[in-house]
């Protein structure tokens, strides 16, 4: 399944994603703390880094962490 991303490109979306959800970006964005936000703003920057800024890559990334969790 993997192929247009590399394993520290999935492992930093995966970060993202968890961040994400742990946060409540989806259930309760009013209700984010400024903690809440820094953290996810960090995942972001280290996805954009591990991804060279390139935002097929991360794309693809934050797709195949996606499709690896629903098959789990």
């Amino acid at each position: 399944m993997f192929g247009r991303s590399t394993p520290a490109e999935r492992q930093a979306a995966a970060n993202l994603l968890s961040e994400v959800a742990a946060g409540g970006a989806l259930t309760n964005p009013g209700g984010m703390t400024d903690e809440s936000i820094n953290r996810q703003t960090a995942a972001a920057r280290q996805l954009n880094e591990a991804a060279g800024g390139d935002s097929d890559r991360i794309a693809a990334a934050i797709a195949e962490v996606g499709a690896e969790a629903r098959r789990a």
